[in-house]
Formats: structure tokens, C-alpha cells, sequence
């Protein structure tokens, strides 16, 4: 198994990051050790078995050294040293001064080497150039002169043993002036070598710092991007010129009820549909300044249709191209509830001021024509035709004035005592009621689902029985050829309670559902288009909310929403 080099350590100085102060870790220069010294002593090893290889193919090496043959001695020298050495690092301690011991018998190598090959004149003599180069690297200034002192050292003892003659080189004895000017010379070259090399390494190391500086900036930059991203809370999706999402931030997720790894890479024209990706691709972005505006129904993953509305803006570079756009959509489903309730409110309230009017300019001719036409009646006799013309008139009357009393409640709605009202009791009443009408009882199945034995809310019970009547009325006419009523009724977690009118007729399109609260339009044949105009005035009195769910051949379903008792 490899030994697992750690990460580095941010070596890092002020300015880094906007606002903030990075201190320079104090472990840098162990970790570039730890990571280096293995690479440092590979190199080594082929550098020298294929230096003196290649020198035994020259004919330069000696055949032995003492009882033993040159060439095999220090390949194998050379193998034990790195096995040893790679041994010693993967221990990992003290890596600094396993250093200094490769320094050491690195130059007592060479030194034997350049000894036995000619001496001064050997082609061994740049191996000490190559170990100053690599202290100067791994240690510093320090590194690199130490390196050439004990280099100089090794090479003047080396000839200077040969001109006391304790060492023959190459054969013959070097001159006093030549030994002078070869040990200066080399000395000269060594110095000049450590001070290059540790001013490249002290230039690696600052281009490095300041690489980790910038590498660190970028990653504070991007974590800053990446959170202020996934921190909005509209949707933000960009994508390139194809349409293939490139960002899907985490509110994006949410509002789309999809995964970000779904989208990523796809095109984004199975999010926002065609309609819209036609749109971006047909507005110039350049010459109209304001984002791209669109609203729209949304069916969502799993089937709920929610109103969003995006904003479109051109992706650009640092030239000004296009590469791309850039989207961002809000859920606007509450707040279009709420501009049609508002709408809703206007019309209603409209309606309600000329009901106001008008019932009690039809309901007082209204009484004195019945009247009139009761006492028409009681004293003269009439032939059984106008008799019965009188009755058509009479139930006409009638049915006027019903219509009238409807009007009227739509003009003066809140004007009920409220108290305590028990809702399953009413809920069963009502039921009780429908279940025992002949109409009723041939057709219909009237289920009543009650998930506690009592609710109370605030109210006017009078008012909510119209309410539950006219509903379930309505879900009746529904149902021409009967059904299933069903009628659910349940608490609400802190308060209030949810009641649900459930049938399985004709359903409502889209239209016929915007259509639902206007006055005098009905979608049963004979229905005066009051009811449920009466039924959103209750509501509103009650502050309660109505809704409906509802698909063409599909049933509705009626939400009733009660605030908690307070």
C-alpha cells in the first residue's frame, strides 16, 4: 500500500481574502519535504546507476575497488541506498535530518568515485554541483551553503592527499600551483551554484506562496458564490446558449419538486417548456435592456400546477458575448389566489351595493302584486283557465321573492350574531337531511367521514347550513345520473377546522372554475347563479377560505377552510 502524502497546508499572507488576515502555517515546509524527498531520492539512484553504467560502456571505471569489482559494488551500493532511504521517509520522522545524513554520504560517494576515476580530472566531479543544487532546493540558503562548504572540503582533501602523496590520481602527483588554482576554481563553482540555487528556491517558494494565496482566494471565492447561490430564495437556474442547465440552486429544487443531479447537463426546456425557451431565443437581449418577463401554469413533478414567474437575463463574458441566460422564478400560486380573491372581493361588493337597490325596488311592488292578486282571487269567481293563470302568477311571486332574498343576503352580509358552533352535529343534520330526501335516497349515497366527534369554530349557524346546503346541492345537480357525496370533516393542527365536499360528477374546465363566484352565471340548467356567490359572502363574514379542486369528467372537490376559535 502507497503512503498517503497529506494535503498541503495553506501557506497564505494578508490581502488573501477582502477583510481578512491568512497566517502563514508553520508545518509548509515539512509537508513540500515530505512530499519531495521520495522524487528527490528515485532521481538520485537512476542518476547514478546510469551515470556509471554508462561510464563502465566508456571505459572510464576501475575494475575493482579493493577485493571487490567496482561496478557491481555500487549498483548494488546504490539500490540498498534508496530502498533504505525510501524506507526511512515512509517511517516519516525526522525528515530534516534524514536529509542531512543522504547529503553526507551522497558527497562520500561521489568523493570515492571522482577519486577512483581519474581524480581531478574525473567526469564525476559535477555529482557534487548536482548535491549542492538539491540542498539548495530542499533546505534554503543554509542547505546550499553547507552543501558547497563540505563539497569544497571533500574536493581540497582529495587533492590535497594526492599531493602528499597519500592518494595517487589518474597516476601522477598534481603540482602545488595546479592543486591551488583547481580547489579555488571548484570552489568558486560550488559557492556559485548554492547562491544560484537558493535564489531559485527562494523564487519557488514565493511563487508558490503566492500560487497558494491565489488558489485559496479563488476557493473563498467560489464557497462565497457557491453559498450566496444555494442562500437565494428564488429559483435560479442558468443555463448555456443550448439550453443544457449548467446551475440549479437548492430553492430552485424546491419550487420544481426536482433533483438537482436530474436536471444538471439536461435541457432546461423540460423545466420552463417550449413556450418560454421560444421566447428567450426570439428576444434580443442587447437591445432591450429589461429582463424577459413570463407568468405561467406550471404542472410540477407529481402532478401539482403551481403559477411561477421567471425572469430571464443574457449569461454574458468578460467580452460582452452571450454564452448563455440566466433564470430566476418565484412560486407566484398565493400570491395570484389572492389578487383573484381581491378581484373577487370588488366584484362582489359591487354586486352586493346593486342588490341592495334593486331588491327593495322589485320586493315592495313585488308584495302589493301578490297581494292583490290573493284577494283577486278569494272574491271573484273564476273559470278554471285563470285559475290556474293565478297560480302560475302566485308561484311566480314566489319564486321572485326567493330570488329577491337572495339578493339581499348577498347585500348585507356580517350582520349575524356569531356565538360557538358545534360543526359535525350541523355537518350530520345536513346529512341527515339530504339521506332522507325521496330525491335523494333513490340516487345518491350521502357518506359523512368525521375525523373528530367535535369541532368548534365561531359562527352563525343558520349561515353555515346555507352554506353546507347549497354545496351539497350543487354537487347533487352535479351528479345527474347520482353518485357518491362524500363529506369529510376534520380539525386543523392549532386550531379551526377543513370541511370537504367530495363528488364524483361532471367536473369543471379551467374556465368554468374562474367563472364559479359570478353572479347569475350557473352551469345547472334553472339555477339562478347566486348560490355560490352566497356561499363566498358567508365565508368571507366567517373568515373563512373556499377553494376548489375540480377536472373536466373528473368530480370536484370543495375545500372549506375555518379559522381557530379565538
Amino acid at each position: 500500500m502507497a503512503k498517503t502524502i497529506p494535503a498541503a497546508p495553506p501557506v497564505y499572507g494578508a490581502g488573501a481574502y477582502p477583510g481578512k488576515e491568512i497566517p502563514v502555517h508553520e508545518s509548509t515546509r515539512t509537508w513540500e519535504l515530505n512530499r519531495s524527498m521520495p522524487i528527490l531520492i528515485v532521481t538520485r539512484a537512476i542518476i547514478l546507476f546510469a551515470g556509471l553504467n554508462l561510464a563502465d560502456l566508456l571505459d572510464i571505471l576501475p575494475r575493482h575497488l579493493g577485493p571487490a569489482p567496482f561496478l557491481p559494488l555500487f549498483n548494488v551500493l546504490t539500490v540498498l541506498l534508496m530502498m533504505s532511504y525510501l524506507a526511512l521517509w515512509w517511517g516519516g520522522r525526522h525528515l530534516v535530518i534524514q536529509l542531512y545524513a543522504q547529503i553526507g554520504i551522497d558527497l562520500v560517494v561521489t568523493t570515492v568515485v571522482v577519486a577512483h576515476t581519474r581524480g581531478i580530472e574525473s567526469a564525476f566531479v559535477s555529482f557534487y554541483i548536482l548535491i549542492i543544487i538539491y540542498c539548495s532546493l530542499m533546505l534554503g540558503r543554509n542547505g546550499g551553503m553547507v552543501g558547497a562548504a563540505l563539497s569544497t572540503i571533500l574536493y581540497a582533501g582529495m587533492v590535497m592527499a594526492n599531493r602528499l602523496g597519500f592518494l595517487v590520481l589518474g597516476g601522477i602527483r598534481i603540482q602545488a600551483d595546479n592543486a591551488a588554482f583547481r580547489i579555488s576554481a571548484h570552489s568558486l563553482g560550488f559557492y556559485a551554484v548554492a547562491f544560484l540555487g537558493t535564489y531559485l528556491s527562494r523564487r519557488l517558494h514565493a511563487v508558490q506562496k503566492e500560487l497558494q494565496e491565489k488558489i485559496y482566494t479563488l476557493e473563498q471565492l467560489q464557497r462565497l458564490n457557491e453559498n450566496i447561490v444555494s442562500s437565494i430564495r428564488s429559483g435560479l437556474i442558468t443555463t448555456d446558449l443550448q439550453g443544457r442547465v449548467a446551475v440549479f440552486n437548492k430553492a430552485a429544487e424546491e419550487l420544481s419538486h426536482r433533483e438537482n443531479s436530474e436536471v444538471l447537463g439536461k435541457p432546461v426546456q423540460s423545466l420552463i417548456g417550449m413556450d418560454l425557451w421560444t421566447r428567450i431565443l426570439n428576444n434580443n437581449f442587447f437591445k432591450n435592456a429589461r429582463p424577459l418577463r413570463y407568468e405561467e401554469w406550471v404542472t410540477l413533478a407529481g402532478g401539482a400546477k403551481h403559477y411561477l414567474g421567471f425572469s430571464v437575463s443574457p449569461l454574458l463574458d468578460r467580452k460582452h458575448d452571450l454564452v448563455g441566460y440566466i433564470l430566476s422564478f418565484q412560486d407566484l400560486t398565493e400570491i395570484k389566489r389572492l389578487e383573484e380573491e381581491v378581484r373577487l372581493k370588488d366584484r362582489m361588493a359591487a354586486v352586493g351595493r346593486m342588490a341592495a337597490g334593486l331588491a327593495h325596488e322589485i320586493r315592495n311592488p313585488l308584495t302589493s302584486m301578490r297581494g292583490s292578486v290573493e284577494i283577486l282571487r278569494s272574491h271573484v269567481s273564476l273559470p278554471s283557465t285563470d285559475e290556474r293563470l293565478l297560480d302560475i302568477l302566485i308561484r311566480e311571486s314566489d319564486r321572485l321573492n326567493n330570488f329577491v332574498e337572495d339578493f339581499l343576503m348577498l347585500a348585507r352580509p356580517g350582520k349575524y350574531a356569531k356565538s360557538s358552533v358545534e360543526l359535525v352535529s350541523l355537518l350530520r343534520d345536513s346529512a341527515s337531511l339530504l339521506q332522507n330526501n325521496p330525491e335523494v335516497r333513490d340516487k345518491y349515497d350521502v357518506r359523512l367521514r368525521l375525523e373528530s366527534s367535535q369541532i368548534q369554530i365561531l359562527g352563525n349557524a343558520d349561515q353555515l347550513k346555507q352554506v353546507f346546503w347549497n354545496l351539497a346541492q350543487n354537487a347533487l345537480r352535479a351528479m345527474p345520473g347520482g353518485g357518491t357525496l362524500t363529506i369529510s370533516a376534520r380539525p386543523v393542527p392549532g386550531g379551526g377546522a377543513k370541511i370537504i365536499f367530495e363528488d364524483v360528477g361532471v367536473g369543471m374546465s379551467p374556465e368554468e372554475q374562474e367563472q364559479l363566484f359570478q353572479p347569475f352565471h350557473s352551469g345547472f340548467q334553472g339555477g339562478t347563479g347566486l348560490g355560490l356567490s352566497i356561499v363566498f359572502q358567508i365565508m368571507e363574514d366567517h373568515g373563512g377560505k373556499i377553494s376548489f379542486d375540480s377536472e373536466k369528467g373528473k368530480g370536484t372537490k370543495v375545500i372549506l377552510t375555518f379559522p381557530a376559535h379565538k
